[in-house]
């Protein structure tokens, strides 16, 4: 029975992260972040890792794998915490020593769903990323735009400077939200 324990734990820990045990707790996150439930702090302290990182309060100095996370939080044995993970998350581990057929199918569609939100994150992150260069470059053409048709004297305004006076405020702005969200994401 040891052994089962320490192979579905191993089994845990690579499967799920801190993050998605954070969102199956109900603890409000922000960008990876959420408020400390141990030491019950009100600021965002507490990072959740994605992948098998774990967790890490910066206030308190407390953190380990998804294992210790649910542990604490549920004042849970070791036994009772793979129980927990294994019907939370529909993991179809073997545990008891007898897998129902049904509940190792539920186990690997959530298995794929869970998979295919990382994939969908992963592909947001990267469209960010590229929308994040996108308007960056945009931004240097607008300054330079407004630097070839800076007008000479007074007055002699051309559309193109107009424009790109306009505009570029906005695109800076945009640029700059792009950047943080993008570092955000990689916290």
């Amino acid at each position: 029975m040891t052994n089962k324990l320490t192979i579905a734990a191993q089994t845990i820990k690579d499967r799920i992260s801190a993050l998605e045990v954070g969102n199956a707790i109900g603890l409000e996150i922000k960008h990876g972040r959420c408020q400390c439930p141990f030491h019950g702090g009100k600021d965002f302290n507490c990072v959740l890792y994605k992948g098998n990182r774990g967790w890490y309060c910066h206030v308190c100095k407390s953190g380990g794998d998804v294992l210790s996370f649910a542990q604490q939080y549920y004042k849970f044995s070791f036994k009772d915490c793979i129980a927990w993970y294994n019907a939370t998350f529909h993991m179809g581990l073997d545990i008891e020593g007898k897998i129902d057929p049904q509940k190792k199918k539920q186990a690997e569609i959530a298995l794929q769903r869970r998979k295919r939100a990382r994939e969908l994150q992963e592909w947001k992150d990267r469209m960010m990323f590229g929308l994040s260069l996108f308007s960056d470059r945009i931004t240097e053409r607008l300054e330079k735009e407004r630097d070839i048709h800076r007008p000479r004297t007074y007055g002699a305004w051309d559309e193109e400077f107009c424009m790109a006076v306009r505009t570029l405020p906005e695109a800076r702005v945009f640029t700059d939200e792009c950047e943080t969200d993008c570092m955000k994401e990689k916290e």
